[in-house]
């Protein structure tokens, strides 16, 4: 299917983003807890980026008005490049969370204009694809680059002298990831959709009130059982596996390519057998492939249940964020988004700040079924208030 330039070109950033991305987000963690920074800190570093999006969101609604989808992408972009070169040039407690702000401020203002802006990007018959596509693009970059990342540390090591698996040599690496994030600015700045400015709808939220109070919960809870556990993927295979980093690479490469071709296969899977119902069914299946990965003590099997489980979670997504923003009126989309985001990330940093309290004294062994539990009911709640759709 062939689709608009503007769209071209914002495919084109996602994955020039989601590329860059995946070195500071295989690393960073490890980073941090190479410096001294313990599994508390660093969900509280989660906790407040987090934090910062819910209180932001609906500001930045607002601002979306006003100010144009292009423009308040741009911005919330370079605050985002701005969290990430922070760290690796001033690793203290103060700037770290500098940085969690900024990328807090950053995520919301991408989080709230995206879908909205790619939503206009296409027409109805095809955002369907669009959207699947996009997911699956950003995702199969984010792939390439965990795996070309994996290998960075090593080749650092070999070229500047660096020790191996030690904090010089992962700041270099997210150095890099800065740098290369830069270029995901130029497709955007060519963008001739998003300029237009949206009045805030007001009166919506009284008819739409039911619609809201159902996505709120439902993201609410999924971003709470995610904010356990998914934040520290890497520490955990670290500590319980002692993988070294070339091996994280190539797993956290197999799950961006895993997830992207389930995305690609995702508008099929909705058309066939129904949006909402495919939602429903990957996500309850995915559930089981929680024990695999959090207990069993063969790594290779352990692989296999992060994998199948992020697989089946993620393939959900677009088809969902395609039901949320056909189900209100071009001018609530934006809201829908900031509350799609204020919820799912409020549970994101609940989760984050008590997992790593949790982990300190307990390890991970009480965060899998938690995090069951509260996906169980999340999908329940799916079923019960979108189905049809």
């Amino acid at each position: 299917m062939s689709f608009s330039r503007d769209a071209r070109l914002f495919l084109l950033s996602s994955a020039l983003g989601s590329f860059a991305g995946s070195f500071n987000g295989l690393y960073f963690n490890l980073y941090l807890n190479g410096l001294g920074y313990g599994q508390d800190w660093i969900g509280l570093l989660t906790s407040i980026s987090s934090l910062v999006i819910v209180a932001s969101a609906l500001p930045f609604v607002f601002l979306a008005g006003s100010f144009g989808y292009k423009r308040l992408l741009l911005l919330g972009m370079g605050l985002q490049g701005a969290s990430i070169m922070l760290p690796a040039l001033w690793p203290m407690r103060g700037w770290l969370v500098l940085a969690a702000f900024l990328g807090g401020l950053g995520g919301a203002m991408g989080a709230v204009v995206g879908g909205p802006l790619l939503a206009e990007l296409t027409d109805e018959r095809s955002r369907t694809q669009l959207f699947g596509i996009q997911s699956g693009i950003a995702v199969l970059a984010g792939m390439a680059g965990s795996a070309l990342a994996g290998l960075l540390p090593g080749l650092f090591t070999r070229l500047f002298h660096l020790p191996p698996q030690e904090p010089q040599t992962y700041r270099a690496v997210i150095l890099t990831s800065f740098f290369l994030y830069l270029f995901s600015f130029l497709p955007l700045l060519r963008l001739r959709s998003g300029e237009a400015k949206v009045p805030f709808p007001f009166t919506a939220f009284r008819s739409y009130r039911r619609f809201v109070w159902d996505l709120a919960l439902i993201n609410g809870l999924i971003g709470l059982g995610a904010g356990l556990l998914i934040p520290f993927v890497n520490i955990f295979f670290r500590l319980r596996f002692s993988m070294p980093d070339y091996l994280l690479g190539l797993v956290f490469a197999l799950n961006s390519l895993l997830i992207g071709l389930g995305n690609l296969a995702s508008p099929f899977l909705g058309r066939r057998f129904g949006r909402i119902r495919v939602v429903v069914l990957c996500q309850a299946l995915s559930l089981p492939f929680f024990f695999l990965w959090g207990y069993v003590p063969i790594l290779s099997l352990s692989v296999v249940g992060y994998l199948v489980r992020a697989t089946l979670m993620n393939l959900a997504g677009p088809l969902f964020s395609v039901v949320v923003m056909e189900s209100v009126s071009p001018g609530f989309r934006p809201s829908a988004s900031a509350v799609n985001l204020i919820s799912w990330q409020g549970g994101w940093a609940l989760g984050a700040l008590l997992s790593g309290f949790v982990q300190v004294r307990f390890g991970f062994a009480p965060l899998f079924p938690a995090t069951v539990i509260l996906y169980s009911v999340a999908i329940a709640l799916t079923h019960q208030a979108f189905r049809g759709r």
